[in-house]
């Protein structure tokens, strides 16, 4: 059951992460933390692209 469990969702709970992470990021930090926020909301986005193109 767990294997099922992350094999379905491991990586939308990952990129959840790593959104929130990135929104936190580009709003309370400048300079090294906008890049850092600006990167990982990328991530999702480079994702959707690859696959709608795949």
């Amino acid at each position: 059951m767990k294997n099922n469990f992350l094999k379905l969702w491991g990586m939308p709970i990952l990129l959840a992460f790593v959104s929130l992470f990135g929104l936190i990021a580009a709003l309370l930090g400048d300079g090294l933390w906008d890049v850092l926020g600006w990167l990982t909301l990328s991530i999702p986005l480079f994702l959707i692209i690859k696959h709608y193109l795949k």
